[in-house]
């Protein structure tokens, strides 16, 4: 009798997959395993009525990436046609619907659907998901081998905290969750917040408002704004790169190299990090000209600590219009009219806009309940995760941009692709040992990842005198949960799992997966059984340092100054040069007097 195919080494047993969110993690979590996998299933719900997450969400008056167009993309799927230098959140949307199109993905997306819960079922070895639809109202039962959480960090509005908000008779807005249908022509405004978000809505209002009144309770390091011949692709430019697939492939390279060249930037007291806060600091004295401006607005903390923000001259700029007014403090309360600042004086407004930010505590929006334990108490006392794709003991379930992933230090999109294939990994070692059961990261592990963590995080700047979202908004809080390194340092670490960390718990013989002897090479009719017979050596690396250089194409590229930006050094070196070229977010920008650097990466505003 001849041997069955299912009982081939690494046969594939099916698989069901379920994904929370159909942002950019989700999406190409579908993509990778429609190009790669067989005998599985894939369901991806989404709370919103469409697809693409934050880009969804973040619709606010001036919404852009502060990303370059041309580099918000999947590496392997450019856009050519992007409109604009920076895109806007409209263009990014419509980015990952044409992708869900071209490839096919809509069929494993349900939207409005919102999930309520997830248990974990040890005796069957999988998750149980109650989902409601809120279009009908339905509750449905899901369950699955594997589930996903790709929520993203950036998805819950953060309203202040602060009492009297419900009192409040005018229109309330959240740059979070900004309701486009309200009109703010002859308005009042009273925009609470000096963050990243603030910096694009206020000057995006300001023309058509009555009168804003921006509340800054504390100063953002911003970079020059792109000057106006390069904000706007000319058609002549969109022809080029839409008829010349290289320019664009060139365009994005640079970028990228750009952005990747400067992060010892993020740790303290280094050439790069006095560079950049000498030449931000020079650059808006000169455009501020006003003493108490610039001691109230020019931070002192690293550059980096905060969001840097880009094109923020003209936010500067515009804080000194006429119909603008800038208090310089947070605020305390709400009142029926509008608001107090902590000076106790009251500010009244038709529209109150809370360009507050995100709730970054990482815990979940639903109950994650496994051995009678719930991820939402735990996550509230303290994140225990792993190398931003692991849940300390909570079985069969992987994060994407959970805590610990690279989201301010360089290009995030790529640090989502890498953590696709690490959680494909895990489903393939799933699928294909089919004794396993269960697998999780180790809690020692964790713990000591942990540890780890908090000491590298001292000598980087985000430890530095601000409040940001990686220390949850509090100044000496949470160990910070942005990844401890630059985006290559993440690829590195995370492109060859070290499954030693992961606890893996079988039921039968572990073995089981080498079957009957034969292999899957005999099972395909049209392989090439003497595969491995060659002319030459053209292996791959035997140390991980080969693989490394090989994967980074050693020796294909100039030397280069390590550690250093040469435009930055040209500007110390020059200070009173009438105009430079200055990359901001790797875009060639020109200012008057000075050189920049990008100092961003991360994949919203």
């Amino acid at each position: 009798m001849d041997p069955l195919r299912e009982n081939a080494i690494h046969n594939e047993r099916f698989v069901k997959v379920i994904c929370i969110g159909a942002g950019a993690s989700g999406i190409l979590l579908a993509y990778k395993l429609a190009r790669d996998f067989k005998n599985y299933s894939l369901t991806i719900y989404d709370k919103n009525p469409d697809v693409s997450g934050t880009w969804f969400e973040n619709r606010y008056p001036g919404c852009a990436c502060d990303v370059p167009s041309h580099n918000y993309t999947y590496s392997f799927e450019p856009k050519p046609d992007f409109s604009s230098v920076y895109a806007g959140s409209k263009e990014i949307k419509g980015y990952f619907q044409e992708f869900i199109a071209k490839y096919g993905l809509q069929k494993f997306i349900k939207t409005s659907h919102i999930v309520t819960e997830t248990r974990w079922d040890e005796e069957k070895g999988q998750w149980e998901v109650k989902v409601k639809d809120l279009l009908t109202g339905v509750v449905v039962n899901d369950w699955c081998h594997i589930l996903i959480h790709a929520t993203g960090y950036l998805n819950k509005p953060a309203w202040p905290k602060i009492p009297g908000i419900e009192n409040y008779k005018g229109i309330k807005l959240h740059s979070a969750d900004y309701d486009e249908s309200v009109s703010l022509e002859g308005k009042s405004v009273l925009l609470i917040g000096g963050g990243s978000s603030a910096v694009q809505i206020l000057p995006a209002i300001q023309p058509i408002v009555k009168r804003a009144k921006i509340f800054i309770r504390s100063p953002v390091w911003v970079l020059p704004d792109i000057s106006s011949e390069s904000g706007k692709y000319a058609p002549e430019q969109i022809k080029k790169f839409v008829n010349d697939p290289q320019a664009v492939q060139e365009l994005r390279q640079n970028n990228e190299r750009t952005m990747n060249s400067i992060f010892t930037m993020y740790m303290k007291d280094t050439i790069l990090q006095q560079q950049c806060r000498d030449l931000l600091t020079s650059t808006t004295k000169k455009l501020l000209q006003d003493e108490e401006m610039e001691r109230k607005l020019i931070p002192d903390f690293a550059v980096g600590c905060k969001r840097v923000v880009p094109s923020g001259y003209k936010y500067l700029s515009t804080l000194k219009k006429e119909n603008v007014d800038v208090v310089y403090s947070g605020v305390t309360s709400f009142t029926e009219s509008g608001c107090v600042s902590d000076d106790g004086q009251s500010h009244e407004g038709d529209v109150i806009i809370c360009a507050t930010g995100f709730n970054t505590s990482y815990v979940p929006n639903y109950p994650v309940l496994a051995y009678g334990r719930n991820l939402q108490d735990e996550w509230r006392e303290s994140i225990m995760g792993y190398m931003g794709v692991g849940i300390s003991e909570f079985p069969n379930t992987l994060t994407f941009l959970g805590p610990y992933t690279p989201v301010s230090n360089g290009p995030t999109l790529i640090a989502i692709e890498a953590q696709a294939d690490y959680i494909c990994s895990f489903i393939d070692r799933y699928q294909t040992e089919p004794s396993i059961h269960s697998f999780w990261p180790k809690r020692e592990v964790c713990e000591e990842f942990k540890q780890h963590v908090a000491s590298a995080m001292d000598r980087l700047v985000w430890t530095d005198r601000c409040r940001n979202s990686h220390n949850n908004h509090t100044v000496g809080g949470r160990v910070p949960t942005t990844w401890p390194g630059s985006t290559l340092h993440y690829l590195e670490a995370v492109r060859e799992p070290r499954v030693e960390n992961w606890e893996i718990k079988y039921k039968g013989n572990r073995f089981s997966w080498l079957g009957d002897g034969v292999s899957q090479t005999e099972w395909d009719p049209t392989s090439d059984l003497g595969y491995y017979i060659r002319s030459a050596d053209d292996g791959q690396p035997g140390s991980r340092r080969g693989r490394t250089l090989a994967v980074a194409k050693t020796g294909t590229q100039p030397k280069r100054p390590l550690h250093r930006q040469p435009k930055l050094a040209m500007a110390e070196e020059k200070p009173k040069v009438a105009t430079h070229e200055i990359p901001v977010n790797g875009v060639s920008v020109k200012t008057n007097g000075v050189d920049g650097i990008p100092v961003n990466g991360l994949h919203n505003s």
